[in-house]
């Protein structure tokens, strides 16, 4: 019995060495990978950021200590927004809630949507909900003030989108990463992207355009998925809305989430969506023996435990070219069709505005 515990205690110190030993090759990596952001691309980023050394430590994943600097470098800044413009932004954005305050008979006219700066307003339900987990954007947290003043200013200035539900997911992981002016410079050029402009504008005819050329590649991606999902009358816009609209953050654990959004930086649009089949490349053997029901329990709200290199792995095996075609060509060429029979009047309606509104909202609220 003696001797039973002694083995015990010399395989529970192996593992531990063993442990030990790989937790220290990690911080090494993760030493080299800094002193490299840090000394060699970052300095001279116009000229490293294409190369293949860069780009393959950007798909391993940015260290967090750099992320940020990376995110807004790779991000920019085309709307030529500066940290006045954003101070000038968060006061109107006060004023606009104290008036708020002392209007009575804001209820009846927010119900009428009468400016969507109104939608100040909102932010402070949706705040509450932002990473709940983390407990740091709740009332009283370090990053409550600091996440409402972000999605305020924006409300003002983009009066015209205003605040939209899921919105504090992006402005929080932003948040996390660089300090506030900055982020929120970051997160108005973000969704000035056309594939978010898109979304968050609930523009029918070009989300359309996004479904169907995601229903291509799915096609031929995983065709047994495809088939199956359309047996069962799945169809992109049950899961793809929530993912776009908040990137993967509020979908995918924090640390896969923030991978997806390193290649996001630097891909672009086509990114999320070959993120999308990776997810679904994961998860094929499952998905497949799946009704409508549980097809859309899952993937809306997704496993926890997703290891962030198994989907990695997914996704770099996705092949994001039909015959020759880019998806920027395969986007192009759903989005003349939409086009052509939007001009002759026969354009198909996969939804009224309404009922995507109803169903970002109630998605947004998950």
């Amino acid at each position: 019995m003696i001797e039973a515990a002694k083995k015990r205690e010399v395989k529970e110190a192996k593992q531990k060495r063993k442990q030990l030993q790989q937790q220290l090759k990690v911080e090494e990596k993760l030493s080299l990978s800094v002193k490299c952001w840090n000394q060699d691309i970052l300095p001279k980023w116009d000229a490293m950021v294409n190369s293949k050394k860069t780009r393959e430590l950007w798909w391993h994943g940015i260290p967090p200590c750099v992320r940020g600097k990376v995110w807004q470098r790779a991000i920019g800044n085309d709307l030529n927004i500066t940290h006045e413009l954003y101070e000038i932004c968060l006061n109107r954005a006060k004023d606009k809630i104290k008036v708020m305050a002392d209007n009575a008979n804001f209820e009846q006219s927010s119900e009428m949507d009468i400016n969507k700066e109104d939608s100040v307003e909102l932010i402070k339900l949706d705040v509450s909900r932002t990473f709940p987990q983390l407990c740091i954007f709740q009332k009283g947290g370090p990053y409550y003030d600091l996440l409402h003043n972000l999605l305020g200013a924006y409300a003002c200035y983009r009066p015209d989108v205003g605040y939209v539900q899921g919105m504090s997911f992006i402005a929080a992981v932003l948040l996390l990463n660089l300090d506030q002016a900055d982020a929120f410079i970051c997160f108005a050029n973000l969704l000035n992207k056309p594939c978010q402009v898109a979304f968050f504008r609930v523009d029918e005819s070009i989300m359309g355009a996004y479904f169907d050329t995601f229903e291509d590649f799915l096609k031929e991606n995983l065709p047994k998925v495809y088939h199956h999902f359309h047996e069962n009358e799945v169809i992109p816009h049950i899961y793809i809305i929530d993912w776009i609209f908040t990137l993967f953050s509020k979908s995918l654990p924090l640390d896969v989430a923030s991978r997806v959004w390193d290649v996001f930086c630097r891909d672009g649009e086509e990114f999320l969506f070959q993120t999308a089949l990776g997810i679904l490349k994961v998860y094929e053997d499952i998905l497949i023996h799946m009704d409508f029901i549980y097809l859309a329990q899952f993937l809306t709200k997704l496993p926890e435990d997703i290891c962030a290199d198994e989907l990695f792995r997914s996704i770099d095996s996705i092949q994001m070219s039909i015959d020759k075609r880019k998806f920027s060509q395969v986007l192009t060429m759903h989005k003349d069709k939409l086009k052509d029979t939007r001009d002759t009047g026969s354009l198909r309606s996969f939804k009224d505005t309404s009922s995507i509104r109803s169903l970002v909202t109630s998605q947004a609220v998950l």
